[in-house]
Protein backbone atom coordinates (compact mmCIF):
# COMPACT_ATOMS: atom_id res chain seq x y z
CA UNK A 1 0.00 0.00 0.00
CA UNK A 2 1.13 3.52 -0.67
CA UNK A 3 2.49 5.42 2.31
CA UNK A 4 -0.49 7.51 3.40
CA UNK A 5 1.38 9.46 6.08
CA UNK A 6 0.94 13.16 5.43
CA UNK A 7 -2.35 12.90 3.57
CA UNK A 8 -4.00 13.98 6.81
CA UNK A 9 -1.93 16.49 8.79
CA UNK A 10 -1.01 15.72 12.36
CA UNK A 11 -2.72 17.85 14.95
CA UNK A 12 0.59 19.02 16.33
CA UNK A 13 1.70 20.30 12.91
CA UNK A 14 -1.42 22.36 12.09
CA UNK A 15 -1.96 25.71 13.81
CA UNK A 16 -5.73 25.25 13.89
CA UNK A 17 -6.04 21.51 14.44
CA UNK A 18 -3.76 21.59 17.48
CA UNK A 19 -6.25 23.89 19.23
CA UNK A 20 -8.96 21.21 19.06
CA UNK A 21 -9.75 19.02 22.09
CA UNK A 22 -8.09 15.60 22.22
CA UNK A 23 -11.54 14.01 21.93
CA UNK A 24 -11.83 15.19 18.30
CA UNK A 25 -10.26 12.98 15.62
CA UNK A 26 -9.40 14.27 12.16
CA UNK A 27 -9.62 12.27 8.93
CA UNK A 28 -8.91 13.08 5.29
CA UNK A 29 -11.79 11.56 3.33
CA UNK A 30 -13.33 11.02 -0.08
CA UNK A 31 -11.87 11.98 -3.42
CA UNK A 32 -8.40 12.92 -2.16
CA UNK A 33 -7.93 9.45 -0.64
CA UNK A 34 -9.27 7.76 -3.76
CA UNK A 35 -7.09 9.76 -6.14
CA UNK A 36 -4.00 9.37 -3.94
CA UNK A 37 -4.37 5.58 -4.01
CA UNK A 38 -4.87 5.72 -7.78
CA UNK A 39 -1.71 7.79 -8.20
CA UNK A 40 -3.73 10.70 -9.58
CA UNK A 41 -3.20 14.34 -8.73
CA UNK A 42 -5.80 16.23 -6.73
CA UNK A 43 -6.17 19.86 -5.74
CA UNK A 44 -8.47 19.74 -2.74
CA UNK A 45 -8.69 17.78 0.47
CA UNK A 46 -11.83 17.30 2.54
CA UNK A 47 -11.74 16.47 6.23
CA UNK A 48 -14.18 14.84 8.63
CA UNK A 49 -14.04 15.62 12.33
CA UNK A 50 -15.28 12.82 14.58
CA UNK A 51 -16.24 13.53 18.20
CA UNK A 52 -17.02 17.15 17.36
CA UNK A 53 -19.86 19.26 18.68
CA UNK A 54 -21.64 21.71 16.37
CA UNK A 55 -21.97 24.43 19.01
CA UNK A 56 -18.24 24.27 19.69
CA UNK A 57 -17.43 25.11 16.07
CA UNK A 58 -20.03 27.84 15.88
CA UNK A 59 -18.36 29.50 18.86
CA UNK A 60 -15.00 29.19 17.09
CA UNK A 61 -16.27 31.70 14.54
CA UNK A 62 -15.29 29.62 11.51
CA UNK A 63 -16.82 30.45 8.16
CA UNK A 64 -19.67 28.03 7.40
CA UNK A 65 -20.41 26.79 3.88
CA UNK A 66 -23.66 25.26 2.65
CA UNK A 67 -27.09 25.79 4.12
CA UNK A 68 -27.88 22.25 5.19
CA UNK A 69 -24.57 20.68 6.17
CA UNK A 70 -22.35 21.27 9.21
CA UNK A 71 -19.30 22.21 7.12
CA UNK A 72 -16.75 24.89 7.98
CA UNK A 73 -13.64 26.25 6.30
CA UNK A 74 -10.20 25.80 7.79
CA UNK A 75 -9.14 29.34 8.83
CA UNK A 76 -5.73 29.07 7.12
CA UNK A 77 -6.09 26.68 4.17
CA UNK A 78 -9.82 27.11 3.37
CA UNK A 79 -10.13 23.32 3.17
CA UNK A 80 -13.55 21.96 4.08
CA UNK A 81 -14.03 20.59 7.59
CA UNK A 82 -17.21 18.55 7.92
CA UNK A 83 -18.55 17.25 11.19
CA UNK A 84 -19.27 13.52 11.10
CA UNK A 85 -22.96 13.05 10.37
CA UNK A 86 -25.76 10.61 9.77
CA UNK A 87 -28.61 11.27 7.39
CA UNK A 88 -32.24 10.29 6.99
CA UNK A 89 -34.44 10.66 3.95
CA UNK A 90 -37.56 12.71 4.60
CA UNK A 91 -38.46 14.19 1.20
CA UNK A 92 -37.71 13.91 -2.50
CA UNK A 93 -34.58 14.69 -4.47
CA UNK A 94 -31.04 15.09 -3.25
CA UNK A 95 -32.15 17.87 -0.86
CA UNK A 96 -34.70 15.64 0.86
CA UNK A 97 -32.47 14.65 3.77
CA UNK A 98 -32.20 15.49 7.45
CA UNK A 99 -28.68 15.40 8.87
CA UNK A 100 -27.67 14.54 12.41
CA UNK A 101 -24.35 15.48 13.96
CA UNK A 102 -22.90 14.99 17.39
CA UNK A 103 -20.01 13.63 19.37
CA UNK A 104 -21.51 10.15 19.22
CA UNK A 105 -21.50 9.89 15.39
CA UNK A 106 -18.75 7.49 14.33
CA UNK A 107 -16.47 7.56 11.29
CA UNK A 108 -18.13 4.41 9.97
CA UNK A 109 -21.57 6.04 10.17
CA UNK A 110 -20.29 9.05 8.27
CA UNK A 111 -18.67 6.94 5.56
CA UNK A 112 -21.77 4.76 5.24
CA UNK A 113 -23.87 7.66 3.96
CA UNK A 114 -21.50 8.23 1.01
CA UNK A 115 -22.23 7.16 -2.55
CA UNK A 116 -19.53 4.72 -3.69
CA UNK A 117 -17.09 2.52 -1.82
CA UNK A 118 -14.15 4.16 -3.57
CA UNK A 119 -15.29 7.47 -2.07
CA UNK A 120 -15.94 6.01 1.40
CA UNK A 121 -12.37 5.71 2.65
CA UNK A 122 -10.55 7.83 5.21
CA UNK A 123 -6.98 8.37 6.38
CA UNK A 124 -6.13 9.47 9.93
CA UNK A 125 -3.24 11.67 11.04
CA UNK A 126 -0.99 8.62 11.49
CA UNK A 127 -1.46 7.46 7.91
CA UNK A 128 -3.84 4.60 8.71
CA UNK A 129 -6.43 3.74 6.06
CA UNK A 130 -10.01 3.27 7.30
CA UNK A 131 -11.93 1.31 4.69
CA UNK A 132 -15.04 -0.33 6.22
CA UNK A 133 -16.80 -0.94 2.87
CA UNK A 134 -14.03 -2.37 0.69
CA UNK A 135 -13.18 0.71 -1.35
CA UNK A 136 -9.53 -0.26 -1.80
CA UNK A 137 -10.54 -3.65 -3.19
CA UNK A 138 -12.93 -1.97 -5.62
CA UNK A 139 -10.17 0.41 -6.67
CA UNK A 140 -8.01 -2.59 -7.51
CA UNK A 141 -10.76 -4.27 -9.52
CA UNK A 142 -11.72 -0.89 -11.08
CA UNK A 143 -15.32 -1.22 -9.94
CA UNK A 144 -17.75 1.52 -8.99
CA UNK A 145 -20.06 0.06 -6.34
CA UNK A 146 -22.62 1.61 -4.00
CA UNK A 147 -21.94 1.68 -0.28
CA UNK A 148 -25.44 0.73 0.94
CA UNK A 149 -29.03 0.24 -0.27
CA UNK A 150 -29.64 3.88 0.77
CA UNK A 151 -27.92 4.71 -2.53
CA UNK A 152 -31.37 4.86 -4.16
CA UNK A 153 -32.45 7.75 -1.94
CA UNK A 154 -30.36 10.32 -3.84
CA UNK A 155 -31.14 10.61 -7.59
CA UNK A 156 -28.06 12.76 -8.18
CA UNK A 157 -25.92 9.67 -7.66
CA UNK A 158 -26.94 8.26 -11.05
CA UNK A 159 -25.46 11.29 -12.81
CA UNK A 160 -22.42 11.31 -10.53
CA UNK A 161 -21.79 7.68 -11.47
CA UNK A 162 -21.85 8.62 -15.14
CA UNK A 163 -19.42 11.43 -14.43
CA UNK A 164 -17.01 9.07 -12.65
CA UNK A 165 -17.13 6.65 -15.60
CA UNK A 166 -15.97 9.48 -17.86
CA UNK A 167 -13.20 10.53 -15.48
CA UNK A 168 -12.08 7.07 -14.30
CA UNK A 169 -12.26 5.68 -17.80
CA UNK A 170 -11.04 2.16 -16.98
CA UNK A 171 -13.71 1.61 -14.32
CA UNK A 172 -16.98 -0.26 -14.72
CA UNK A 173 -20.26 -0.32 -12.78
CA UNK A 174 -21.04 -3.16 -10.38
CA UNK A 175 -24.13 -5.02 -11.62
CA UNK A 176 -26.07 -4.44 -8.37
CA UNK A 177 -25.31 -0.73 -8.50
CA UNK A 178 -26.51 -0.62 -12.09
CA UNK A 179 -29.84 -2.20 -11.06
CA UNK A 180 -30.25 0.41 -8.31
CA UNK A 181 -29.64 3.15 -10.88
CA UNK A 182 -32.47 1.80 -13.00
CA UNK A 183 -34.72 1.90 -9.92
CA UNK A 184 -33.85 5.55 -9.38
CA UNK A 185 -34.66 6.38 -13.01
CA UNK A 186 -38.03 4.65 -12.74
CA UNK A 187 -38.88 6.75 -9.68
CA UNK A 188 -38.65 9.94 -11.82
CA UNK A 189 -36.78 11.65 -8.97
CA UNK A 190 -34.09 12.82 -11.37
CA UNK A 191 -36.53 15.51 -12.46
CA UNK A 192 -36.58 16.85 -8.89
CA UNK A 193 -32.92 17.79 -9.22
CA UNK A 194 -32.11 21.39 -10.03
CA UNK A 195 -31.01 22.08 -13.59
CA UNK A 196 -27.90 23.76 -12.22
CA UNK A 197 -26.92 20.69 -10.17
CA UNK A 198 -27.30 18.42 -13.19
CA UNK A 199 -25.07 20.73 -15.23
CA UNK A 200 -22.42 20.65 -12.51
CA UNK A 201 -22.19 16.87 -12.74
CA UNK A 202 -22.49 16.25 -16.48
CA UNK A 203 -20.09 19.10 -17.27
CA UNK A 204 -17.44 17.28 -15.23
CA UNK A 205 -18.21 14.15 -17.23
CA UNK A 206 -17.93 15.94 -20.57
CA UNK A 207 -14.59 17.26 -19.39
CA UNK A 208 -13.39 13.75 -18.53
CA UNK A 209 -11.14 11.50 -20.58
CA UNK A 210 -13.99 9.38 -21.97
CA UNK A 211 -17.29 11.28 -21.99
CA UNK A 212 -18.76 8.58 -24.23
CA UNK A 213 -18.75 6.22 -21.23
CA UNK A 214 -20.96 8.65 -19.30
CA UNK A 215 -23.34 8.97 -22.23
CA UNK A 216 -23.58 5.21 -22.80
CA UNK A 217 -24.29 4.57 -19.12
CA UNK A 218 -26.96 7.30 -18.90
CA UNK A 219 -28.55 5.99 -22.10
CA UNK A 220 -28.54 2.38 -20.90
CA UNK A 221 -30.16 3.10 -17.54
CA UNK A 222 -32.65 5.59 -19.00
CA UNK A 223 -31.29 8.68 -17.24
CA UNK A 224 -30.30 10.43 -20.49
CA UNK A 225 -33.94 10.57 -21.57
CA UNK A 226 -34.92 11.96 -18.18
CA UNK A 227 -32.32 14.71 -18.49
CA UNK A 228 -32.70 15.61 -22.16
CA UNK A 229 -36.17 14.45 -23.10
CA UNK A 230 -34.59 12.34 -25.85
CA UNK A 231 -33.32 8.77 -25.99
CA UNK A 232 -31.61 9.47 -29.30
CA UNK A 233 -27.84 9.70 -29.48
CA UNK A 234 -26.81 8.99 -33.04
CA UNK A 235 -23.71 7.26 -34.38
CA UNK A 236 -22.16 10.56 -35.50
CA UNK A 237 -22.19 11.87 -31.91
CA UNK A 238 -20.67 8.61 -30.68
CA UNK A 239 -17.93 9.01 -33.29
CA UNK A 240 -17.39 12.63 -32.27
CA UNK A 241 -17.00 11.82 -28.57
CA UNK A 242 -14.54 9.06 -29.37
CA UNK A 243 -12.55 11.48 -31.51
CA UNK A 244 -12.23 14.07 -28.73
CA UNK A 245 -10.63 11.70 -26.23
CA UNK A 246 -7.19 12.96 -27.25
CA UNK A 247 -8.18 16.39 -28.54
CA UNK A 248 -8.17 19.51 -26.42
CA UNK A 249 -11.60 20.93 -27.13
CA UNK A 250 -13.17 23.38 -24.71
CA UNK A 251 -16.06 22.09 -22.66
CA UNK A 252 -18.63 24.53 -24.06
CA UNK A 253 -17.91 23.41 -27.62
CA UNK A 254 -18.19 19.72 -26.78
CA UNK A 255 -21.55 20.34 -25.13
CA UNK A 256 -22.67 22.56 -28.01
CA UNK A 257 -21.91 19.79 -30.49
CA UNK A 258 -23.97 17.32 -28.44
CA UNK A 259 -26.99 19.57 -27.99
CA UNK A 260 -27.01 21.71 -31.16
CA UNK A 261 -29.98 19.86 -32.66
CA UNK A 262 -31.94 19.34 -29.42
CA UNK A 263 -34.93 21.34 -28.27
CA UNK A 264 -33.27 23.04 -25.30
CA UNK A 265 -36.68 23.69 -23.77
CA UNK A 266 -36.94 19.94 -23.11
CA UNK A 267 -33.47 19.64 -21.57
CA UNK A 268 -33.51 19.51 -17.76
CA UNK A 269 -30.14 21.18 -17.49
CA UNK A 270 -28.99 24.79 -17.27
CA UNK A 271 -26.18 25.64 -19.69
CA UNK A 272 -23.82 28.59 -19.22
CA UNK A 273 -23.96 31.45 -21.70
CA UNK A 274 -20.81 30.21 -23.44
CA UNK A 275 -22.57 26.96 -24.39
CA UNK A 276 -25.55 28.82 -25.87
CA UNK A 277 -23.16 31.06 -27.83
CA UNK A 278 -21.33 28.03 -29.26
CA UNK A 279 -24.63 26.35 -30.16
CA UNK A 280 -25.74 29.47 -32.05
CA UNK A 281 -22.46 29.54 -33.98
CA UNK A 282 -22.88 25.91 -35.02
CA UNK A 283 -26.47 26.54 -36.09
CA UNK A 284 -25.55 29.64 -38.13
CA UNK A 285 -22.75 27.85 -39.95
CA UNK A 286 -24.42 24.48 -40.47
CA UNK A 287 -25.36 25.02 -44.12
CA UNK A 288 -22.14 26.71 -45.25
CA UNK A 289 -20.02 24.09 -43.50
CA UNK A 290 -21.87 21.31 -45.27
CA UNK A 291 -21.61 23.12 -48.59
CA UNK A 292 -17.87 23.54 -48.15
CA UNK A 293 -17.37 19.86 -47.39
CA UNK A 294 -19.52 18.88 -50.38
CA UNK A 295 -17.98 21.37 -52.81
CA UNK A 296 -14.43 21.97 -51.61
CA UNK A 297 -12.96 20.71 -54.90
CA UNK A 298 -14.88 23.27 -56.97
CA UNK A 299 -12.50 26.20 -57.26
CA UNK A 300 -15.11 28.73 -58.33
CA UNK A 301 -17.12 28.20 -55.14
CA UNK A 302 -14.35 27.51 -52.66
CA UNK A 303 -13.37 31.04 -51.65
CA UNK A 304 -16.91 32.26 -51.03
CA UNK A 305 -17.70 29.19 -48.92
CA UNK A 306 -14.57 29.58 -46.81
CA UNK A 307 -15.29 33.23 -46.16
CA UNK A 308 -18.94 32.45 -45.39
CA UNK A 309 -17.80 30.06 -42.67
CA UNK A 310 -15.44 32.58 -41.10
CA UNK A 311 -18.00 35.40 -41.21
CA UNK A 312 -21.02 33.45 -39.97
CA UNK A 313 -18.96 31.96 -37.16
CA UNK A 314 -17.85 35.52 -36.26
CA UNK A 315 -14.26 34.30 -36.11
CA UNK A 316 -12.63 37.55 -37.16
CA UNK A 317 -14.06 39.14 -33.99
CA UNK A 318 -13.50 36.05 -31.84
CA UNK A 319 -10.38 34.35 -33.24
CA UNK A 320 -9.81 32.41 -30.01
CA UNK A 321 -12.79 30.24 -30.99
CA UNK A 322 -11.11 29.07 -34.21
CA UNK A 323 -9.47 25.87 -32.94
CA UNK A 324 -12.51 24.66 -31.00
CA UNK A 325 -14.86 25.54 -33.84
CA UNK A 326 -12.77 23.65 -36.41
CA UNK A 327 -12.21 20.66 -34.13
CA UNK A 328 -15.94 20.31 -33.52
CA UNK A 329 -17.02 21.02 -37.09
CA UNK A 330 -14.42 19.18 -39.16
CA UNK A 331 -13.26 16.29 -36.96
CA UNK A 332 -14.13 13.88 -39.81
CA UNK A 333 -12.45 16.07 -42.45
CA UNK A 334 -8.86 16.76 -41.35
CA UNK A 335 -7.79 17.99 -44.79
CA UNK A 336 -10.49 20.65 -44.90
CA UNK A 337 -9.77 21.58 -41.30
CA UNK A 338 -6.12 22.20 -42.15
CA UNK A 339 -7.01 24.33 -45.16
CA UNK A 340 -9.43 26.47 -43.16
CA UNK A 341 -6.93 26.99 -40.35
CA UNK A 342 -4.25 28.06 -42.83
CA UNK A 343 -6.60 30.41 -44.66
CA UNK A 344 -7.75 32.08 -41.46
CA UNK A 345 -4.19 32.54 -40.24
CA UNK A 346 -3.26 34.07 -43.60
CA UNK A 347 -6.20 36.50 -43.66
CA UNK A 348 -5.67 37.57 -40.07
CA UNK A 349 -2.28 39.08 -40.79
CA UNK A 350 -3.64 41.89 -43.00
CA UNK A 351 -4.77 45.23 -41.61
CA UNK A 352 -8.18 46.42 -42.79
CA UNK A 353 -7.60 50.02 -41.74
CA UNK A 354 -6.85 51.30 -45.29
CA UNK A 355 -10.12 49.81 -46.55
CA UNK A 356 -12.11 51.26 -43.66
CA UNK A 357 -10.51 54.69 -44.09
CA UNK A 358 -11.26 54.78 -47.81
CA UNK A 359 -14.99 54.02 -47.48
CA UNK A 360 -17.65 56.14 -45.82
CA UNK A 361 -20.71 53.94 -45.36
CA UNK A 362 -20.93 50.79 -43.29
CA UNK A 363 -22.38 48.72 -46.13
CA UNK A 364 -19.59 49.89 -48.47
CA UNK A 365 -16.94 48.97 -45.88
CA UNK A 366 -18.44 45.51 -45.40
CA UNK A 367 -18.56 44.87 -49.14
CA UNK A 368 -15.02 46.17 -49.69
CA UNK A 369 -13.62 44.02 -46.88
CA UNK A 370 -15.25 40.89 -48.28
CA UNK A 371 -13.98 41.64 -51.78
CA UNK A 372 -10.45 42.22 -50.40
CA UNK A 373 -10.49 38.99 -48.42
CA UNK A 374 -11.74 36.98 -51.39
CA UNK A 375 -8.91 38.36 -53.49
CA UNK A 376 -6.35 37.46 -50.83
CA UNK A 377 -7.83 33.99 -50.46
CA UNK A 378 -7.53 33.42 -54.18
CA UNK A 379 -3.87 34.44 -54.12
CA UNK A 380 -3.16 32.28 -51.09
CA UNK A 381 -4.89 29.18 -52.44
CA UNK A 382 -3.05 29.42 -55.73
CA UNK A 383 0.24 29.94 -53.91
CA UNK A 384 -0.28 26.92 -51.64
CA UNK A 385 -1.85 24.86 -54.42
CA UNK A 386 -4.67 23.73 -52.11
CA UNK A 387 -7.29 21.61 -53.80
Amino acid sequence: MKDLVGLCPKKADDLFFKTLPSTISIYCVGGAVRDFLLGKSFSDKDFVLVGADLDYFKKKGLKAVGKNFPVFLHPKTNEELALARREKKHGIGYKGFVFFTGKEVSLREDLKRRDFTINAMAVDEHGNLHDPFGGRKDLSSKTIKHVSPAFVEDPLRVIRLGRFLAQLNEFNVHKDTYELCKEIVKSKEILTLSKERIWTEISKGFGGRKPIKMINFLLDCGAWKEITGSSNFGPELHLFLKSVETNKISLEWIVAKIFQDEDLGNVHCTFPKAVHTAINVLKRTKVCRKNYIDMHNICNSKYDLILDIFEKANLFRNPTNLTDFLDVSFYKHPKQRKILASCFEFLSQFSLKPIIDSNDKKIEIKSAIRKYRLKKLNEFMLLKNFS
